[in-house]
């Protein structure tokens, strides 16, 4: 699958945009997918931020807000900015045969296939009035685009805090990482970690307020960021993909919105008693950050409930939600007809595909077309094609064993191997299988012994290893 991202970030915009869609990119990328990114050259934006994650980069120079045409059509466009709506979204269809929109602020319409929102403000109804009926909402935490470390758990809190750790996202444009730091000056026994932003113009005066502090240090950023929230005890940090970050790893935090579009997710995880907040940068009150920090220091229940609560409202599988929607929703099942006779021989005939097949000998055609018109028959069985907008993918069969059971079986054809396309066919078999046999609530699958990639993908989508093959159970 091919997809294009479309971000920015900058000393004035920030970069949680680019970061999450980096986080999604990341996840497509080990599914098999070619991700490119498209950003303009924003003041603070260092094009290494994309390629020194190994992804193509076009710069948008000019009034361009498009990359050039691609070879080939990506299956999907992504696009996180708040400046481009509708219009972008339409005018992306000229390369890109979906589109998902990512948003926080409900504010403009959309011509989008999907559209994601990560916040607990997030719901059908606030973007009812900007999205077309056919688009699909991806609404809350559930979805939230988060890196592997957001999703390893939790580690025991300590009833006492030791280290904090101080974090106001890529550039920290409000300069609260220094309010912050001046505040905790109360407690100088704290280990104290501070990851300041690019281009700080406080860096300086951090490192010296932190100099000779026991286990404490200032950097400008770092790429271990997800470990260094994972060892803290409290985090100090601003809202949006951030606060999702910390209520996943279970780290109690104090939260202050550093930007507009932080406000409602900020207060609603405050509502929900996931963090402390204290409202927006530009109205906190002389000593409020003392006061706050103390509050959480002295008080070990209350940082349990606070990372209790994040840990229920956050489960850090966002991004892996997200990566099999995209690749799912590409994919359109429907039953074979005799006309598929060739393409279905080519398909179960490739080497790869035989070598994980349970009779691994090649077919002949004439047995291959006797098959196929016995399959076609049989009340009992389901055979079925998968296709993208770029043609064939996979093929799925189902036969109806015990009552409410079936046997599920499925390859991909050979150019789609090694893209990531087995979640996403095992997915959409699920769907039809709830539309068209809902009484058919067990589905069980052989897999070789040795076929590693087949136990791993029975595995991620909730099958159980049985001693003699896989079986998943499905709600009614």
């Amino acid at each position: 699958m091919r997809v294009l991202v479309r971000a920015d970030a900058g000393a004035e915009l920030g970069a949680g945009h680019l970061m999450r869609c980096l986080a999604l990119a990341q996840a497509l990328r080990a599914r098999g997918a070619e991700v490119s990114f498209a950003c303009r050259p924003l003041p603070g934006f260092a094009p290494a931020m994309v390629t020194g994650q190994g992804f193509a980069l076009h710069l948008l120079e000019g009034a361009a807000e498009h990359p050039p045409a691609p070879a080939q059509p990506y299956h999907w466009a992504v696009v996180d900015h708040y400046g481009l709506g509708a219009e972008w979204e339409a005018q992306a269809r000229a390369y890109a045969g979906r589109v998902l929109a990512i948003d926080d602020l409900a504010d403009r319409a959309h011509a989008c296939d999907g559209l994601l929102d990560h916040n607990l403000s997030a719901s059908a109804e606030r973007y009812a009035p900007w999205l077309p009926a056919s688009a699909e909402g991806l609404f809350g935490p559930r979805y939230a685009l988060l890196r592997p470390i957001f999703s390893q758990g939790p580690r025991p809190l300590a009833e006492r805090v030791g280290r904090v750790l101080v974090n106001f996202g890529g550039f920290d444009a409000a300069g609260m990482a220094l309010r912050a730091v001046q505040a905790l000056q109360a407690w100088p026994d704290l280990a104290v970690e501070v990851v300041a932003g690019r281009g700080n113009p406080a860096l300086a005066t951090l490192q010296a307020l932190l100099r000779g502090r026991p286990g404490s240090e200032c950097v400008e950023v770092c790429q271990e960021l997800g470990e260094r929230m994972a060892r803290a005890d409290l985090i100090v940090g601003a809202g949006g993909g951030s606060s999702l970050e910390r209520a996943a790893l279970g780290v109690p935090s104090l939260c202050v919105a550093v930007a507009d579009n932080q406000v409602a997710g900020a207060t609603r995880l405050a509502e929900a008693g996931a963090h402390l907040y204290l409202g927006e940068a530009a109205h906190l009150q002389p000593g409020q950050l003392e006061g706050a920090l103390g509050l959480l220091l002295a008080n070990a229940p209350l940082r349990r409930s606070l990372a209790a609560r994040g840990l229920e409202l956050v489960d850090g599988q966002g991004t892996a939600r997200v990566a099999r929607w995209l690749f799912a929703s590409t994919l359109r099942l429907r039953p074979a007809v005799g006309d598929d006779a060739q393409l279905l021989f080519d398909g179960r005939n490739a080497a790869a595909v035989r070598a994980a097949s349970l009779n691994p000998a090649p077919l002949s055609w004439p047995m291959h077309q006797a098959w196929l018109a016995a399959t076609l028959q049989d009340p009992h069985r389901a055979l079925l094609v998968a296709e993208a907008g770029d043609g064939p993918v996979g093929s799925v069969r189902l036969d109806r064993q015990a009552p409410g059971e079936a046997e599920i079986s499925l390859y991909l054809f050979e150019a789609r191997l090694g893209q990531g396309w087995g979640g996403a066919l095992l997915a959409a078999a699920h769907a039809w299988l709830a539309a068209q046999w809902p009484d058919v609530l067990r589905l069980n699958a052989q897999v070789l012994p040795g076929n590693g990639a087949s136990q791993r993908l029975f595995r991620q989508a909730g099958y159980r290893a049985l001693p003699q093959h896989f079986q998943f159970d499905r709600e009614p």
